[in-house]
C-alpha cells in the first residue's frame, strides 16, 4: 500500500501525458470544428441580407456544401471514440465503493478518462448541432433561390400593346442612336489609328478566301451528306446514321468558320471593347441560325421521307423545318438587340425586343400548328395520331407565351421561349444517341455479326448471354439519355436543376400536423414522387418480363416470379420516397404500421393472409405461371398470381379467382410441379377365346405408334382380371408433356380399334341380368 502510493505522482504523470497526446490528437478536430463555427457564422451573416443575387447565393452554396461534408467526416471520426471511452468508463466505474477507496490509481485512471469522455463528447454534440445548422443553411439558399428566380421570372413589366411602351421606346430613339452612332464612330476612328495597312489588308484577305470557299465548301457538304433517293427502305440504324451525320457536317462548318472570324478579330486588333457585345451577339446569332438549320435538315430531312427518322409525312416535317429555322431568326434577332440596348442603355429596347420576339415566336407556332392540324395534311394519318399531345403541348406553350408577352410578363415569356428552344434541341441529341445506341448495339452485337460471333468464340459467351448483353446496353443507355435529358433540362439559364416544383413557386403554404408539414405543393409533389416511381417500376417490369427474362433460361413460372416480387418492391420503395416528401422517417413509418397492425387484428386478417401466402407461392414455387393444377372440383392454368388471389384460366375459358390462402393451405394437385410427363391409361375388354399375348403386342404397337409416346418409361400392358363375360387388360404409357395426354388417348383409342377389328379380336357385351 505504501510502494502504491510512492507511484502514485509517477502513475498520474504518465497518465496525464496520456491524455495530453490524446488532447493533442482531437486538436485537428477542433481546428476543423471552429473554422466551420466561423464560416457558419458567415453565411449566417450573408444570408440576412435582402439584396444577395444568383451569384451571391452560388458562392454561398459553394461554401456550405464542403462544410456539411467535413462535419459529417468529424462525426464518423468521434463516434467510435466516444463509443470506445463510454465502454472505457464502465470499465473503470468501481462497483462498490470499498473498490473505489481502495484503489486510488484505478480512481485517478476514472478521472482522466471522464475528462476525456466529456471533451469527445461535447466535440461530437457540437458537430451534430453545426451539421443540422449547415444543413438549414442549405435549405435557406435553395429557398432564397427559389424565391429569387420567381420574383425575376414572374415580375410584372409594360405589356407589348401598351403605348406607353412604344411611346417612351420613340422618346428614347435619338438618344439610343445617337449613342450607337458614337460608339461606331469612336471604334472607326480607334481602328483607323491603331490598324496598320497590312493588317487590314491580311484581314479582308482572309475574309475574301472565307467568302471564296463557302460556295464549293457547301456544295462539297451538301454531296457529303446525301441521302441516296433510290434507296426506299433504309433501315433505322441507316437512317440515324445520316440524320447524324447531316448535322455534324451541317453544324461544323458554319461553326468553324464563325470562330475563325471570332479569333481574326481578336488577333488583328479589330474589335473593341465596348462593342464586343454587339460582335458577340451577332455571332451567336449567325450560330443559333446554322444549328437550327443542321438539327432540323438532320432530323426532318425535308423533302426526303425515305430517309425521315421521325414518322413524319413530307408537309408536316416541311412544316416543323420551317418554323425551326423563323424561330432561330427570331431568336437570333432577339440576342442582337439585347447589347444594342446595353449599348444604348434603353431598358425600354431590351423590353420590347423580348417582348415582340417572344410573341412572334408563339405567333408562328401557332400559325405553324394551324396548318399542320389541317385535315388535307393528316388526312392519310392512322385513326390514332401519335402526335397529338405533342400539338396539344404546342398550342398549350404558344399561348402561355403570347399570353405572357400580352399581359406584360416579359421574362416569363422569354423564359418559355428560351427553354423550348433548348429542350427541342437536346431532344434531337439525345434522340439521336438513343437511337444510334439502340440500333447499333441490335446490329452490331447480334450473335450473326462479325462482332458478335468474335465475342461469342473469344470470351466463350451463350447465344442468349449475348441477346441479354444487348438488352442490358440498350436499357443502360435510354436510362442515361432520360436522366441526362433532365439534368441538362433544368439547368440552362440559371434556372436549379435541384427541384424544377419548388422553383416555379412564389410562395410556400402549409401547415403541421404531428411534425409534417402538408402543403398543396408537398403534396403534389409526393404523389409526383410516387406515381414517377410506380411509373418507372411498371416500366422496369415491361422491360424485365418482355425483353431481358425471355433470354434468359428462367422459365415462364420463376420469370413471373421475379417479375411480380420487383413489382412489389418498387410499390414499397414508392410509398417511402413519397412519405419521406411529406417529411415522414421511419419512426413514422413505425406508428403508422402499428397503427395498421392494430386495423389487421380487427379486420383485415384475411387480406393480409392472402397477401403473405402470395408471397410465399412466389417464393416457393409451388404452383407458378402456365401450371396445370385441380383445386376441388375445378382445375386448369394458372394465368397470373396477383397480390390477393390467383387467376385460373379454366379449361371451358372461364376465370377462376382462388385467394392465395387456399392454395397454400389446402390441397392442390400440380401436373406439372416436378416435370412435365404425363401419364395415359387405356383399359379394353376383349372376349374369353382371344390369345392374350396377341392383346399385349397389339396394344404395345399402338402405343409405340404414337411419335409422342415415350420409350422410357416404356409402354406395359396389364392382365387386370377375368371379368365374368370378358378380359380385362390395361395399357399405361407416358408422354412428355401432360398437356397432349388426351389428344394421344385419342388418337390411341382410334388405333386400338382398327387394330382389334383387323386382328379379328370381338369385344363382348356384358351378360343381361336374368329377370
Amino acid at each position: 500500500m505504501i510502494f502504491a502510493r510512492a507511484l502514485r505522482p509517477l502513475l498520474l504523470l504518465f497518465a496525464l501525458g496520456g491524455a495530453l497526446a490524446a488532447y493533442a490528437a482531437d486538436d485537428t478536430s477542433r481546428q476543423v470544428l471552429d473554422a466551420t463555427k466561423i464560416a457558419l457564422a458567415d453565411i449566417d451573416l450573408a444570408l440576412k441580407s435582402d439584396t444577395l443575387s444568383e451569384a451571391d447565393l452560388e458562392r454561398l452554396r459553394a461554401e456550405n456544401d464542403p462544410l456539411a461534408a467535413q462535419l459529417q467526416a468529424v462525426v464518423a471520426e468521434l463516434t467510435p471514440r466516444l463509443a470506445a471511452s463510454t465502454k472505457r468508463l464502465a470499465e473503470l466505474t468501481p462497483k462498490s465503493k470499498e473498490t473505489a477507496a481502495a484503489n486510488d490509481l484505478a480512481s485517478d485512471e476514472l478521472k482522466t478518462e471522464q475528462a476525456k469522455h466529456d471533451v469527445l463528447d461535447a466535440d461530437l454534440r457540437s458537430a451534430r448541432a453545426m451539421l443540422l445548422q449547415s444543413d438549414d443553411y442549405g435549405s435557406r439558399i435553395a429557398a432564397a433561390r427559389r424565391n429569387l428566380f420567381a420574383r425575376e421570372t414572374f415580375a410584372r413589366s409594360t405589356s407589348v400593346l401598351s403605348p406607353l411602351l412604344w411611346l417612351a421606346l420613340a422618346r428614347e430613339a435619338p438618344a439610343a442612336f445617337a449613342a450607337i452612332a458614337g460608339l461606331l464612330a469612336s471604334w472607326a476612328h480607334g481602328l483607323a489609328l491603331r490598324i496598320q495597312t497590312t493588317q487590314a489588308l491580311e484581314f479582308a484577305g482572309l475574309m475574301l478566301l472565307l467568302a471564296v470557299l463557302a460556295m464549293p465548301t457547301r456544295a462539297i457538304a451538301l454531296r457529303v451528306i446525301a441521302r441516296d433517293p433510290a434507296h426506299e427502305a433504309p433501315s433505322r440504324l441507316r437512317r440515324a446514321i445520316a440524320a447524324a451525320w447531316t448535322i455534324l457536317v451541317l453544324a461544323a462548318l458554319p461553326l468553324a468558320g464563325l470562330s475563325i472570324i471570332a479569333y481574326a478579330l481578336d488577333a488583328f486588333d479589330i474589335s473593341d471593347p465596348r462593342l464586343q457585345g454587339l460582335v458577340d451577339g451577332g455571332l451567336d446569332a449567325l450560330r443559333l441560325i446554322a444549328l437550327a438549320n443542321a438539327l432540323g435538315r438532320g432530323l426532318l430531312a425535308p423533302g426526303q421521307a425515305n430517309w425521315r427518322l421521325l414518322n413524319l409525312g413530307d408537309r408536316p416535317a416541311a412544316l416543323l423545318f420551317r418554323f425551326m429555322l423563323v424561330a432561330a431568326s427570331i431568336w437570333a434577332v432577339e440576342r442582337i438587340m439585347e447589347p444594342v440596348a446595353d449599348a444604348a442603355a434603353s431598358l425600354n429596347l431590351a423590353i420590347a425586343a423580348r417582348a415582340v420576339g417572344a410573341a412572334l415566336i408563339a405567333i408562328a407556332a401557332m400559325r405553324k400548328l394551324r396548318r399542320i392540324a389541317d385535315p388535307a395534311t393528316i388526312s392519310a394519318a392512322p385513326a390514332r395520331d401519335p402526335w397529338a399531345p405533342m400539338r396539344t403541348l404546342g398550342w398549350a406553350l404558344a399561348a402561355l407565351t403570347l399570353g405572357a408577352s400580352l399581359a406584360g410578363y416579359i421574362a416569363f415569356a422569354t423564359f418559355l421561349v428560351n427553354q423550348t428552344m433548348f429542350i427541342l434541341a437536346l431532344g434531337i441529341t439525345l434522340y439521336l444517341a438513343d437511337a444510334l445506341i439502340q440500333e447499333g448495339a441490335e446490329a452490331f452485337l447480334r450473335p450473326e455479326t462479325a462482332i458478335g460471333h468474335g465475342l461469342m468464340t473469344m470470351i466463350g459467351l451463350r447465344r442468349d448471354a449475348l441477346e441479354q448483353i444487348v438488352v442490358l446496353i440498350q436499357g443502360f443507355a435510354r436510362i442515361a439519355a432520360v436522366v441526362t435529358g433532365l439534368v441538362l433540362a433544368f439547368g440552362p439559364f440559371g434556372l436549379p436543376s435541384q427541384d424544377l416544383v419548388s422553383t416555379l413557386r412564389s410562395a410556400y403554404f402549409g401547415f403541421s400536423v404531428g411534425g409534417v408539414t402538408l402543403s398543396l405543393s408537398s403534396l403534389v409533389a409526393a404523389a409526383g414522387v410516387f406515381i414517377g416511381v410506380v411509373i418507372a417500376t411498371r416500366a422496369a417490369q415491361n422491360w424485365l418480363g418482355e425483353r431481358y427474362l425471355p433470354r434468359t433460361r428462367l422459365d415462364a413460372g420463376v420469370s413471373n416470379s421475379v417479375v411480380t416480387i420487383f413489382g412489389y418492391v418498387g410499390v414499397v420503395l414508392a410509398l417511402l420516397l413519397g412519405g419521406s416528401r411529406l417529411g415522414f422517417d421511419l419512426e413514422k413509418f413505425a406508428i403508422v404500421a402499428g397503427a395498421l397492425s392494430v386495423g389487421i387484428g380487427f379486420g383485415l386478417q384475411g387480406i393480409v393472409n392472402n397477401f403473405v401466402s402470395g408471397l410465399i407461392l412466389l417464393w416457393e414455387r409451388g404452383i407458378r405461371v402456365g401450371d396445370w393444377i385441380v383445386v376441388g372440383a375445378e382445375q386448369g392454368f394458372v394465368r397470373r398470381i396477383n397480390a390477393r388471389a390467383t387467376e385460373i384460366e379454366t379449361f371451358d375459358r372461364a376465370t377462376l379467382i382462388v385467394p392465395n390462402s387456399t392454395l397454400v393451405t389446402g390441397a392442390v394437385k400440380n401436373w406439372m410441379y416436378a416435370d412435365r410427363v404425363g401419364r395415359v391409361i387405356i383399359t379394353i375388354n376383349v372376349g374369353y377365346e382371344a390369345d392374350p399375348e396377341v392383346v399385349r403386342e397389339l396394344l404395345i404397337g399402338a402405343a409405340k405408334a404414337q411419335e409422342l409416346v415415350l420409350s422410357i418409361p416404356a409402354p406395359i400392358v396389364l392382365f387386370n382380371e377375368f371379368g365374368d363375360w370378358a378380359l380385362r387388360f390395361q395399357l399405361i404409357c407416358f408422354v412428355d408433356d401432360a398437356l397432349m395426354a388426351d389428344r394421344i388417348r385419342s388418337e390411341m383409342h382410334y388405333d386400338v380399334l382398327k387394330r382389334m377389328r383387323e386382328a379379328g379380336l370381338r369385344i363382348p357385351m356384358p351378360y343381361p341380368t336374368p329377370r
